[in-house]
């Protein structure tokens, strides 16, 4: 029911759903139809305004180090899934704005930064088809070089605190062991406090981070950009994410 709930949430935190909502709203509210359209005009600009996504994104995010600033090593790697889909017809794994991740985990392991690599990630689709994301990746990894007795998969999760619970099931066995957790730094939140209450104390190596070098060109800081509204979804999920499993868990 939790994993449902959380599913219609996230599409009612889309910006999208309530400029919609609000520009149908003035159709029928007429008395206040010159409020409302200038209300939805005012959420449309702030909502696809990329430098306003940027700063908040700046504020939320978790502190990216280099790999090469990493000064100790780990015995496994944890990269949590939800960077890639699988194109089934042409058989290839297609990877996401997220991909980072499972990139990052392998120059990791090249670079003999982690021993082993945990890929956490079943199927976080509400209908689930049969394809699990962790399966594929070990398959991606294998090709790129790194040894099937080196990677660890846990393909039954459907998001964040199930990653935690079902890695925190395959290491029962193994807890004094140094963990590296690598996920998208607007993740690392939520990802850590998940670890962390499933009983894994984990450092954190977080990717695929907002840049912190502002631009102020024109067409950045005052157009609007169709992409930002799924980057405020992302963060709003985030956000009340957090809230949400600190009160449940």
């Amino acid at each position: 029911m939790f994993f449902i709930i959380s599913k219609i949430l996230s599409f009612l935190l889309n910006p999208t759903f309530w400029i919609l909502l609000i520009l149908i709203s003035s159709i029928i509210f007429k008395k206040r139809r010159r409020k409302l359209l200038i209300l939805s005009v005012s959420l449309f600009w702030f909502f696809s305004n990329g430098f306003i996504a940027d700063i908040a994104y700046r504020l939320w995010e978790e502190d990216v180090i280099s790999a090469n600033d990493i000064e100790k090593t780990y015995d496994y790697g944890i990269i949590l899934g939800g960077f890639s889909g699988f194109d089934n017809t042409k058989e290839r794994v297609e990877f996401n704005e997220c991909g980072d991740r499972l990139f990052y985990g392998i120059q990791l392991y090249k670079m003999g930064v982690i021993g082993k690599i945990i890929v956490s990630g079943g199927n976080g689709q509400l209908i689930n088809e049969g394809y699990l994301e962790a399966d594929w990746s070990k398959e991606f990894l294998i090709k790129c070089g790194i040894p099937s007795e080196d990677i660890i998969i846990e393909n039954k999760s459907r998001n964040t605190w199930e990653n935690a619970k079902y890695t925190s099931n395959i290491l029962e066995e193994k807890r004094n062991v140094n963990l590296l957790l690598i996920t998208s730094a607007w993740h690392m939140k939520r990802a850590e406090y998940c670890f962390t209450k499933n009983y894994l104390d984990v450092d954190k190596f977080s990717t695929d981070n907002t840049i912190n070098k502002l631009v102020f060109d024109l067409d950045y800081v005052i157009l609007p950009s169709s992409d930002t509204f799924e980057r405020w979804q992302t963060l709003g999920k985030e956000m009340v994410g957090n809230i949400i499993y600190r009160l449940k868990y």
